[in-house]
């Protein structure tokens, strides 16, 4: 077996490679061993996806909705007094609302038992044009679209040797090729997403979601289906992730968008949209 980014050997490779991070409540959708080397799993691990899960939006939002990381510990968030003393503040895992407020000194205490108060910004989304938030979202498109077509004999060689993918896959694992992947965010839901289930009889909570997009009929050169776009679609706590994975472009994505009243792939019914091949 080959690795999916670097094409290197994965017989001695020993690491599971989760597509979405744990730390943003991904438990299931795992690649098994072999399909990403340890080396380009490393990297990803402490290049791209701590960067990203470090930035003030993701912290935040990992704080607010209690959400562990690997070692089962739940970020503080940053946040400051009246008096504009730093504090830093723990949502407790388990138990009521309550929260543990941690300052520095007499004067933010102070601050604190004066007031009442507390303060905490809100960041309301990732920061747009980051090259880091860039690399992310590719990164779980490329590994996602190796989960949706991992069913198809002999797929990993197919893939591997897919020159179509090859700037998204040079662009994540070596930074050749672009300054930055194009991505698009929008806000489609709230944070917390908490619906009924008949089937279980509990109420379940949706953290993340994907699918793919192809808005235009594929060519056949050959035995080969030919995508001029294929669109990786993601939500994350109510926010929507869309990037480009056979070129860098969104203009057909946008179009697309426009036609169908600027709806979600991911609210609509399968049956409402069409994706063009079987992936």
């Amino acid at each position: 077996m080959k690795c999916i980014f670097c094409k290197s050997d994965t017989s001695t490779s020993k690491s599971v490679e989760h597509i979405i991070p744990e730390s943003l409540g991904n438990k299931k959708n795992i690649l098994p061993k072999g399909v990403v080397c340890d080396n380009c799993n490393n990297y990803f691990g402490k290049k791209i996806e701590k960067y990203v899960l470090e930035m003030p939006y993701f912290k935040s939002l990992r704080g607010r909705l209690k959400i562990e990381n690997k070692k089962g510990k739940i970020p503080r968030v940053s946040g400051f007094t009246i008096n504009k003393d730093f504090i830093e503040i723990d949502f407790l895992k388990y138990g009521d609302n309550r929260i543990e407020v941690i300052y520095k000194d007499d004067q933010s205490l102070m601050s604190l038992l004066s007031s009442n108060k507390l303060y905490v910004p809100l960041i309301p989304e990732p920061p747009l044009n980051n090259v880091h938030v860039s690399k992310f979202i590719g990164l779980i498109a490329f590994e996602a679209l190796a989960q949706r077509v991992s069913l198809i004999e002999d797929w990993q060689n197919d893939f591997v040797d897919n020159s179509s993918l090859d700037e998204l896959r040079n662009f994540v694992r070596f930074g050749k090729g672009y300054s930055i992947w194009p991505y698009h965010i929008r806000r489609i839901d709230g944070e917390n997403q908490i619906k009924y289930c008949k089937v279980s009889n509990k109420y379940l909570e949706t953290l993340n979601e994907y699918d793919f997009l192809i808005p235009d009929i594929s060519t056949i050169e050959g035995e080969t289906h030919k995508v001029d776009n294929l669109y990786f679609v993601m939500a994350i706590m109510g926010i929507e992730y869309t990037i480009n994975l056979t070129n860098a472009g969104l203009n057909r994505y946008f179009t697309w968008l426009s036609e169908n009243q600027n709806r979600s792939i991911l609210q609509m019914e399968k049956s409402e949209f069409h994706s063009n091949i079987n992936l």
